[in-house]
């Protein structure tokens, strides 16, 4: 048999295990990249059921020039797909994506609207026309395009004029004709 050097042998095993934690701990900072969500939120109060509200959250993100995407019922979700718009300079164009969340509140007919307008530039540098070569790096989301989904849906949802309360609690009368 031949001679082993344990000195040699430990020290090769110390180095792989340091080159395997490093090699780890590489990979792992690469999944951990998070973007920055920026959520607006409103509340919108004689809303329909939420399956309807859903169907207006798409046609929501139709009105804002959005491309139809998915429907998640069960998380009360809407995504529209990504808009694309290219540019022939690198990291000028842009794709978009706008999403509408539902929250049921305490109260019936009441829900909290939450949506989040998604940005991304194109970093290609060779062909930025090609959208089957384009490299898509996220931006920071854009909280007024966020704004105006909100308004579409809410304006698609609300009810013109007074409300109910308002017939109810009849104002233009006396509280002493009782």
């Amino acid at each position: 048999m031949f001679p082993v050097d344990r000195m040699n042998t430990m020290s090769r095993l110390g180095f792989l295990w340091m080159a395997l934690l490093l090699l780890f701990q590489g990979s792992c900072s690469l999944f951990s990249v998070t973007e920055d969500e920026l959520w607006v939120h409103e509340i919108v109060q004689d809303a329909p059921p939420i399956r309807d509200l859903l169907s207006e959250c798409e046609w929501a993100l139709l009105d804002a020039d959005l491309p139809p995407g998915d429907r998640d019922e069960a998380a009360a979700r809407v995504t529209s797909g990504w808009k694309t718009v290219l540019h022939p300079f690198s990291s000028g164009g842009r794709r978009y994506q706008g999403l509408l969340e539902i929250e049921a509140t305490d109260e019936i007919g009441v829900y909290r609207i939450s949506a989040r307008y998604r940005v991304q530039a194109n970093t290609e540098i060779h062909k930025p026309l090609d959208a089957s070569l384009a490299k898509w790096e996220s931006m920071e989301d854009d909280p007024q395009r966020a704004k105006i989904l909100l308004h579409h849906l809410v304006g698609r949802v609300s009810t013109p004029g007074p409300s109910d309360d308002f017939y109810r609690r009849k104002p233009w009368r006396n509280a002493s004709d009782g």
